[in-house]
């Protein structure tokens, strides 16, 4: 695949992207790290939580929490990779390719994943934030519409890629 590296704004995006994913392989290596960590510090996790006046069953909160969290993180992790391989294409100088319509088409299963996994995140957050007296948990339980916004989108723009790889390959067998 050839790329076109003169284009800064997919040199920037591109970039961007690879950070961000390498980022969230950190942060799940951090999640991993951490749950046998909170298994084998169970009490002294619990007497922390005791001390902000948490009950028990608040250990059992955070362990779903950072599960829920890596399951999201995993999910972006995948999200930006076909996004980093979409700008491949445009870089290469030809997008319209089957590859991304299935690529955007994944991208909006992802983002729908990703908001049904807030719901019940979210849940479990503005309960410790109600059992918790010492902790800064500023979870507000709003998911917003964005996430269905953009879920539409990108399944909209899936359609649009595949339609026009449909009419190019049309073009190209009449010529």
């Amino acid at each position: 695949m050839t790329r076109i590296f003169n284009d800064p704004l997919l040199n920037i995006a591109r970039f961007f992207i690879v950070l961000v994913m390498a980022i969230f392989v950190v942060a799940l290596l951090a999640i991993i790290i951490a749950l046998p960590a909170i298994g084998m510090y169970h009490s002294q996790v619990i007497a922390a939580l005791a001390e902000d006046g948490a009950p028990a069953a608040a250990l059992w909160a955070i362990v779903a929490l950072m599960l829920l969290a890596a399951a999201v993180i995993s999910l972006c992790w995948l999200f930006l990779r076909h996004m980093k391989r979409i700008i491949d294409t445009v870089a290469a100088g030809d997008p319209f390719v089957p590859e991304n319509a299935n690529r955007l088409r994944a991208m909006g299963w992802l983002v729908l994943i990703i908001y049904l996994i807030g719901i019940p995140l979210g849940a479990i957050a503005m309960w410790m934030a109600s059992v918790t007296e010492g902790a800064d948990i500023r979870f507000t339980g709003d998911l917003g519409g964005g996430g269905i916004v953009l879920c539409l989108t990108l399944f909209i723009l899936a359609r649009v890629f595949r339609k026009g790889t449909e009419m190019r390959e049309e073009l190209e067998g009449t010529i």
